[in-house]
């Protein structure tokens, strides 16, 4: 089991049966969780005899909407996000000058969706990314929550999430749908996510154009690209023209929400 999906069990033991309707529309900590790892792998420096370090304080700024919504999971869910940076520091293996800090704090300027990530080496400099996933537009519905990810073998009496795809090929690369939780396989080469008759992966969707992203599938490497559409693809917050995926990214197209996963059985 990935630091990521780890991080996710954890998080729905926390949170419980309010998973569902908690993150609709907001910022979801999957979304911080990937974004902290990103910051972590970014902001290393290479020191002298090869060791990386990596920084050890990390700030997530949220919006009042956002942060209110998480207000309730707070110190626990810095904690656990503390503890996922924590993990993934030690299997890249980079160090840090002190135990990984992980702060949620509030700026009244920030819209909802939107959240940035500051990190800085105990007693160093501080570097600041924002990352934005702009709000749907005026009179549309707001994003669906993510997908509830169950790994392991532990049988809660709920049954698996629908399997769609073409029979006889083996799941290891899949992307998981919002809602009813679908799963779609990703085949090798081209899958065309859209609302039209063409598409490999059809999405009931107003906000997705008709071929609104293509899914590549290389061998092992899966690279998502947008197709010109209207209202732009999203990857963990950011706005993408081509981007390759890593196991737990963010998908956002129209009001839909997708999650890539490499374990899909």
């Amino acid at each position: 089991m990935g630091v990521l999906q780890r991080f996710e069990r954890r998080l729905e033991g926390m949170v419980g049966l309010a998973f569902a309707r908690v993150f609709k529309g907001k910022v979801h900590p999957a979304e911080i969780a990937t974004a902290l790892q990103r910051e972590a792998d970014e902001q290393r420096s290479v020191l002298g005899g090869g060791r990386v370090l990596a920084p050890d304080l990390y700030v997530v700024t949220l919006g009042p909407v956002d942060h209110d919504n998480l207000a309730e999971w707070s110190e626990q869910l810095a904690g656990e996000l503390a503890d996922m940076v924590t993990e993934h520091v030690e299997a890249e293996g980079y160090q840090t000058f002190g135990d990984v800090q992980v702060r949620l704090e509030r700026d009244e300027s920030l819209r909802t969706g939107v959240f940035e990530v500051a990190s800085h080496v105990t007693g160093g400099s501080q570097h600041r990314t924002e990352v934005a996933a702009p709000p749907p537009p005026a009179g549309r519905p707001p994003l669906p929550p993510l997908p509830s990810m169950r790994t392991g073998s532990t049988d809660t009496g709920a049954q698996d999430p629908p399997l769609a795809g073409r029979a006889g090929h083996r799941v290891a690369h899949v992307l998981v749908v919002d809602g009813p939780g679908t799963k779609h396989v990703l085949e090798q080469g081209s899958n065309v996510l859209g609302r039209g008759t063409e598409a490999d992966i059809r999405l009931p969707d107003t906000g997705v154009s008709r071929k609104h992203a293509d899914v590549q599938l290389a061998g092992g490497v899966v690279t998502v690209e947008d197709l010109g559409s209207t209202n732009g693809t999203l990857v963990n917050g950011r706005r993408v023209g081509r981007q390759d995926l890593a196991d737990g990214d963010v998908i956002r197209i129209g009001h839909s929400v997708l999650v890539y996963r490499q374990d899909g059985t």
